[in-house]
């Protein structure tokens, strides 16, 4: 074999091997791409099932709040109705001066009020109480949507340049040895 010969055999043998390298390199590169793209689609699939859930907590709390209320708020009536009731009953039974039933009654209205407006409150205490779990699962996942974010930001670039690289070898590899 003549020396030219033999430079033109290593020529090919190294442009075999670099051949070889970015297709190496190329597989790791859609390897790599799969299993982050996978992970990627993992954690956005978590997000949206907490997300969900959290959805629901809320729409389950506020409803309880606004049953609780309206509970109260229909005891309160039906305890004003039987108030009235009794009140027009002792009156009609002259029970005793009508200024002293009148005034009985209006301090038991009063109580009523005071009832009503405590099972509100205890029922908004509630209510937040619940938000606050709530708020801090959903703190918690905007967490997780910026990690998920910054992962997917650091897979497209590493991926870009990873990308970058190959194109570069193979220009390399064509002003090299000319050819495809």
């Amino acid at each position: 074999m003549s020396s030219d010969d033999e430079k033109t055999f290593q020529e090919k043998v190294n442009e075999i091997k670099d051949t070889d390298e970015i297709k190496r390199e190329e597989t790791i590169l859609k390897a790599s791409e799969r299993g982050a793209n996978a992970k990627i689609r993992f954690q956005e699939r978590r997000l949206e099932r907490k997300k969900s859930r959290n959805e629901k907590k809320l729409q389950s709390y506020l409803k309880s709040a606004e049953k609780s209320v309206d509970k109260a708020l229909k005891d309160a009536d039906l305890e004003i109705d039987e108030l009235s009731e009794e009140i027009a009953l002792e009156i009609k039974n002259e029970e005793g001066p009508e200024d002293m039933i009148l005034y009985k009654a209006s301090s038991i209205l009063e109580e009523i009020y005071l009832r009503t407006q405590l099972k509100i409150l205890m029922a908004k205490n509630d209510l937040i109480t619940n938000l606050q779990d709530v708020y801090e699962d959903n703190l918690e996942l905007a967490d997780y949507e910026e990690d998920v974010a910054a992962l997917k930001e650091k897979t497209d670039h590493l991926i870009g340049t990873l990308e970058g690289k190959i194109a570069t070898e193979k220009e390399e590899l064509k002003e090299k040895y000319g050819g495809e």
